[in-house]
């Protein structure tokens, strides 16, 4: 019986291809295997797994040579041409996919259902291998069953959380039945995304050693692979959700309660997450995403990662035409003005000290870090130069039809010692897919959520969470004024959630979980796309003014994307979205 002749369908890949396994999480190399060859073998067998690695997302210029911060208010892209701009000008359809997951997240399910089910017939070699003891292959059999769970879990939130309720398989299916398959509801899915979780973080380690339990991986390897706090985190993230406006209409109070409990298990996790220190010698905030491999072995606020590449394509794809890139992904002033002062307070704030003369001293100094600003310094190609996006700059919109949009380039992502241009200097990195900034910004928006006020909450637990954050930031004062309203917590929290993880995929489902656009005000502002425009008069000194960048579109149906019509045309029984 050949392995190909389990399929999930639904558009799913019929070949299992297998990379090196010299790299990170990858397979051996086989090509095509019959179903003996892949479980009678343990490396094979384990290797057929870590295919599921590669199903995993990636939020490098993966839509259309775009981010998914320019699907909202985060950024516009530069390239009118890219098919990310259908999220904003209304013309995606079930047709004319934006962004397609369906068929990646399906593949990795198939494949994590499929080990399952095979793993425990694979007999394990009575004498010790070169791939480690018995015991120790048992074992790692055991734990890489935690994995399965957990991917599934995270493949299936990867769906609901664009599609809402989706085909819920949790095993092989023929042709046949995957001809008959229909969707489950949001709830049942969520269920299962649960009970995966557990089951992972029962089977997990709390962090890996590099001892020899690891079957032959060295410590560099497991880098990558989930933890008990990356399935407790997981299912936090997905409590949150499922607890959010979008899904829970009847404001069913306890979703948040659990989403609680599920974020303090990684909080209280004996591998002791941590934010990492914004500057130190050895370690910065600016390094969270532009690391090396050796950098994610102490980086204790990663609680789950996927190695994107050895490339440099992010930095030539966005860094500013002048120092050879495309600048693509241009931060909008919408973002920039959710940024506060140096001092805590919003720019809009009294007291706050912002001078729209000089918007862009005394920030947060998060913004410093995100942003790349008329002015500033920039570093990357071999080149160290300041930013020119005032009118006739040498960065400006008028220097060539993919220079930025808004006065801005992206900072954040892009790292310093990227070189490319003909030489080879490429940058081991991850793409961090859940940090610990994130956990706590869960667990806080949860309490809030479920207690009547924030001073409810026990020992003044909102207010340390989200102050947590804040002094990691080095904003000073860092704590928030007492006897903030359950509604005055909320865009707080919202608020630290938009600079604080802003580009790393969150804003764009956020504002649908929280159904933002219901609100007119909120509506009207989040359409509305700005930018800066900077002019200096014949003394050099500039002059600011906010102006339109784009007018954009929304409507009920893009809460939810829409089923893709080849996935309904080979399983009628997959019902459309509303409005779709």
């Amino acid at each position: 019986m050949k392995i190909n002749k389990y399929i999930i369908g639904l558009g799913l890949s019929f070949s299992f291809l297998f990379a090196g396994c010299d790299s990170f999480l990858d397979p051996e190399k086989d090509g095509k295997l019959g179903e003996d060859d892949i479980w009678n073998e343990t490396r094979r067998a384990f290797g057929f797994m870590n295919d599921a690695y590669n199903k995993l997302p990636s939020g490098y210029n993966r839509i259309d040579n775009a981010m998914l911060a320019a699907g909202c208010d985060e950024a516009v892209h530069s390239d009118v041409t890219s098919d990310i701009k259908g999220f904003n000008n209304g013309t995606w359809d079930s047709y004319f996919l934006v962004e397609n997951v369906w068929t990646k997240n399906y593949e990795g399910i198939r494949i994590v259902n499929r080990f399952l089910e095979k793993i425990d017939e694979l007999k394990m070699p009575v004498k010790p291998t070169t791939s480690g003891t018995n015991e120790e292959l048992v074992r790692t059999r055991e734990r890489m069953k935690g994995e399965a769970h957990f991917l599934r879990a995270y493949f299936y939130f990867e769906l609901i959380k664009r599609y809402g309720g989706v085909p819920l398989i949790t095993k092989s299916l023929t042709a046949e039945e995957a001809q008959q398959v229909t969707r489950a509801s949001y709830d049942d899915c969520m269920k299962q995304i649960i009970a995966d979780c557990d089951t992972a973080a029962n089977r997990l380690p709390e962090q890996y050693k590099g001892s020899s339990e690891s079957v032959g991986f060295d410590d560099k390897k497991e880098l990558g692979r989930p933890t008990t706090g990356s399935a407790y985190g997981l299912k936090s993230r997905a409590l949150l959700y499922w607890a959010s406006p979008l899904n829970n209409p009847n404001n069913d109070k306890q979703r948040y309660k659990l989403a609680i409990d599920a974020a303090q298990k990684v909080v209280e996790s004996a591998f002791r997450y941590k934010l990492m220190a914004f500057t130190d010698e050895d370690e910065t905030f600016t390094d969270l995403y532009a690391v090396s491999e050796n950098f994610l072995q102490y980086h204790r606020e990663i609680v789950f990662s996927t190695k994107y590449n050895t490339t440099t394509s992010v930095e030539s794809q966005n860094s500013p035409l002048t120092m050879g890139g495309k600048g693509l992904t241009n931060p909008t002033q919408n973002l920039a003005d959710a940024f506060g002062m140096a001092n805590g307070k919003g720019i809009n704030e009294l007291g706050s000290g912002y001078d729209k003369d000089h918007p862009y001293v005394g920030r947060d100094p998060r913004f410093y870090m995100t942003f790349a600003y008329d002015g500033s310094t920039f570093t990357v190609n071999d080149k160290t130069q300041t930013i020119e996006t005032f009118e006739g700059g040498k960065d400006a919109t008028a220097t060539n039809k993919t220079a930025t949009k808004t006065g801005y380039y992206l900072k954040k992502l892009l790292s310093p010692q990227a070189v490319w241009d003909g030489r080879t200097n490429n940058i081991t990195r991850t793409w961090i897919l859940m940090r610990y900034a994130e956990v706590l910004l869960n667990c806080a928006e949860a309490m809030n959520e479920y207690y009547d006020t924030p001073s409810a909450a026990p020992k003044d637990s909102i207010y340390k969470v989200v102050e947590l954050i804040r002094k990691r930031a080095q904003l000073n004062p860092h704590k928030l004024p007492t006897g903030l309203s359950k509604e005055e917590m909320r865009e707080v929290i919202r608020n630290e959630r938009r600079v604080e993880l802003a580009f790393e995929e969150h804003r764009f489902f956020d504002i649908r979980r929280w159904r933002l656009l219901d609100n007119p005000t909120e509506k009207a502002n989040y359409l509305k796309i700005e930018g800066m425009q900077i002019v200096k008069d014949a003394n050099d000194e500039p002059t600011y003014k906010k102006y339109t960048v784009e007018n954009r579109v929304f409507d009920e149906r893009m809460y939810l994307y829409p089923i893709p019509q080849s996935e309904i045309l080979k399983a009628p029984g997959i019902t459309q979205n509303p409005g779709w």
